[in-house]
């Protein structure tokens, strides 16, 4: 099923669902941002471990993709990842044998319950769940994040620009811990990839989500246009999702971050060549950035925000290299 159908199908849910009220966690935004946020938030540049490319949210002929599974994997080595995760819309797939101890293949789901508010549905990227496993289509949000929580599985929410999505949407649901900050695939055809503001919001609120960012492959040329890089020390299922709940990982669509951390009041990024670094806080202005001179790169920037009379929450940083391609830490928790 393609995205026009989806959005056809959503328009149909959301008008039946904004005659339904909103019950449990949904009813009250502010009673789930303790369970709608990373645990124990780390920064991956103070950590041990070594970094895996990973690809989070990709598609086969199991649903809407244009190969099956074994050659949409064998698409991904080829282009240098260490993990993929297939996240077909509600079906999962079986991944046995495609595994080793330098690829890591992780069954998952894309999910799109109702929102309670009237809007197009939500949509979940489901990572690490048992095959087979269903969801009933026309559960309630909440009911279906806590199913896949019940059966081990760890959920992202996608691409929240890409379906029209507001706060009110993004906080009646609990227990995702993390948010695409970008979607190549809605960026490629829609203009609608990033969801940056959405994040900024959440993490203005307190909510402690990480940020990732996925190519949402359903075409094989959509391929590489987006990945996350996580960091660990374990290179197995567990060792990647516990590092990717902790925000142990960044997001990039070219740049490399060598290293982000704050040194007593002075925060300090070293990347590969890029034009701009931009370091995002909350609050009003909200951004402190640096340009490259004409003719010149950058590699490194520092901000002393510490000299500031001003109290920061949480500080992140946004690299953008020549070619326009970005990249995003997670915040650091000041």
């Amino acid at each position: 099923m393609d995205r026009r159908s989806f959005m056809k199908i959503s328009s149909v849910i959301a008008a039946q669902a904004a005659m339904i009220p909103a019950m449990g966690a949904e009813a009250n935004p502010d009673s789930v941002k303790a369970k709608t946020e990373a645990a124990k938030p780390v920064n991956p540049f103070e950590q041990e471990g070594r970094w895996y490319k990973a690809a989070l949210h990709v598609h086969t002929t199991t649903s809407d993709g244009d190969v099956d599974v074994a050659t949409r994997l064998g698409q991904y080595r080829k282009a240098g990842y260490d993990v993929v995760a297939i996240t077909d819309h509600w079906k999962t797939n079986d991944l046995s044998g495609y595994s080793d101890d330098q690829f890591l293949a992780i069954s998952g789901m894309e999910a799109h319950p109702q929102t309670g508010t009237g809007a197009p549905a939500h949509h979940f990227v489901c990572l690490n769940l048992p095959h087979p496993f269903t969801l009933a289509r026309d559960l309630k949000a909440q009911a279906l994040i806590d199913q896949v929580k019940a059966a081990g599985g760890t959920p992202i929410y996608a691409h929240p620009f890409w379906t029209a999505h507001t706060l009110d949407e993004m906080r009646e649901v609990s227990g995702y811990i993390g948010m695409e900050v970008y979607n190549a695939v809605c960026d490629l055809h829609n203009n609608k990839g990033y969801s940056t503001v959405h994040w900024d919001q959440m993490l203005n609120k307190g909510f402690k989500l990480v940020g990732v960012v996925t190519d949402d492959v359903h075409k094989s040329h959509e391929i590489n246009q987006g990945w996350t890089m996580i960091k660990t020390r374990s290179f197995d299922v567990a060792g990647i999702l516990e590092a990717l709940s902790q925000g142990c990982c960044y997001g990039s669509c070219g740049p490399v971050i060598n290293d982000f951390r704050n040194e007593e009041g002075i925060i300090r990024i070293e990347t590969s060549e890029v034009r701009q670094i931009t370091f995002y806080y909350n609050g009003a202005a909200g951004a402190y950035f640096v340009k490259a001179k004409d003719g010149e790169l950058l590699t490194k920037a520092q901000w002393a925000f510490g000299k500031n009379k001003r109290t920061y929450n949480w500080i992140r940083a946004e690299v953008i290299d020549e070619a326009g391609k970005c990249a995003w830490t997670n915040p650091i928790w000041i």
